[in-house]
């Protein structure tokens, strides 16, 4: 007997979720924490929960509509780090095959 013809194979769909702290997604968490900072190192907690729903708002705003992991790539192009220093710039490389 051939089971794949009798049964159906259940997938699961939250393979590929964006990772979450309880109801909200994890960067929009992390945009809040840091509005918190800041109301913190200004020893202000009043201007920290301003600036916390501030950078909520706007994050939200900005990844409205888009793919669910934008706001990592908007992080990746605009902030001045570089995660991949042993890859030489693509005007550099030399593809073989």
């Amino acid at each position: 007997m051939n089971y794949s013809e009798d049964r159906t194979t259940l997938v699961p769909t939250r393979l590929d979720a964006p990772p979450r702290f309880l109801l909200w997604d994890f960067d929009t968490v992390a945009a809040g924490f840091a509005g918190i900072g800041i109301g913190i190192i200004a020893n202000t907690m009043i201007l920290g929960c301003l600036f916390s729903v501030i950078f909520v708002w706007a994050w939200s705003r900005m990844k409205a509509g888009r793919h669910p992991a934008y706001g990592f790539h908007f992080l990746y192009w605009h902030l001045p780090m570089n995660p991949f220093k042993r890859t030489p710039a693509s005007a550099r490389r030399n593809f073989i095959g």
